[in-house]
């Protein structure tokens, strides 16, 4: 109940906050139409004036539509009363509209953009939630890479302390965007899906799988010596060529295949997994 009384509350403030934008142009506009022609240039120049402080409180710069509203009401009242003071011309009764026509459109408009303002802070909160808590991808059921920098440094701190043998090994699809043009995007779901299930299959139990972008490529978190390592790494190039995870296109079979890095664990990363990763992606630049 309470929820729904401060969702209304929200929509009213924001009903009324465009009625009296609306309110404060509709009386400019015709304050501006039709008083003497003398005043026509000077008219405009408020109604200029209130469009551009509406227009930078819509972007947001709510200071500076302030600033504005502000500026314009103190030379327009200095202006006529030195008008005034100085040449005796009197004060027209629509001059003293202008401040409050004005402040009314800086006021709606400040009313109907704050609860924007506090959706978009919300979303902006539950989004960054999302992200923290999701780990999971959908088409490959293996954990991403959020949570393979996590398990990353757990592991690296394990292997410093106990002297366990461990690294990092990465599988990148090769040709993945000339891939992703031919296939559907369900087929390529199913291809991610499949290359996931057959890395997985070659490794031991120990050994952790995980997805790390929506390109196919894999990380792998292995226990074992570094001559273990060209192993591993032979055994999922083996089960790859294997499988067949591509559908015929056109009459045509395509093949996958996949380049495969790996760096060994060394006590100088520390717990530092990003600079990890780092440099086990660069070894692709040596993988032919």
């Amino acid at each position: 109940m309470e929820k729904s009384t401060s969702a209304s509350r929200s929509i009213l403030i924001q009903d009324v906050g465009i009625l009296l934008f609306a309110l404060a142009m509709l009386g400019a506009s015709l304050v501006t139409g039709l008083t003497d022609k003398t005043l026509v240039y000077q008219n405009a120049a408020l109604l200029l004036a209130m469009t551009l402080s509406a227009l930078l409180t819509g972007l947001r710069a709510r200071v500076a539509g302030t600033v504005v509203t502000a500026l314009t009401i103190l030379v327009f009242t200095v202006y006529k009363l030195y008008n005034r003071i100085a040449y005796a011309v009197p004060i027209e009764w629509t001059a003293y509209l202008w401040p409050v026509l004005l402040v009314m459109a800086l006021g709606g408009v400040t009313m109907f953009v704050a609860l924007f303002a506090t959706i978009e802070g919300l979303n902006g909160v539950l989004n960054r939630r999302l992200d923290e808590l999701t780990v999971m991808d959908p088409v490959t059921g293996l954990e991403n890479l959020r949570s393979m920098v996590n398990s990353l440094k757990r592991y690296m701190a394990l292997s410093e302390r106990n002297g366990t043998s461990m690294g990092l090994m990465i599988v990148r699809l090769r040709y993945s965007d000339e891939i992703r043009k031919v296939l559907t995007r369900q087929q390529f779901s199913d291809l991610r899906h499949l290359l996931a299930a057959a890395v997985q299959n070659a490794l031991r139990l120990e050994d952790r799988v995980f997805t790390i972008d929506e390109n196919a490529s894999l990380g792998i978190i292995y226990f074992s010596l570094e001559s273990g390592a060209p192993i591993v790494k032979n055994r999922i190039l083996t089960v790859v060529q294997k499988e067949d995870m591509l559908p015929t296109v056109e009459g045509q079979v395509l093949n996958v295949e996949v380049s495969v890095v790996y760096k060994q664990y060394d006590s100088a990363y520390g717990k530092d997994a990003m600079r990890f990763i780092s440099d086990v992606e660069k070894e692709f630049a040596y993988e032919v």
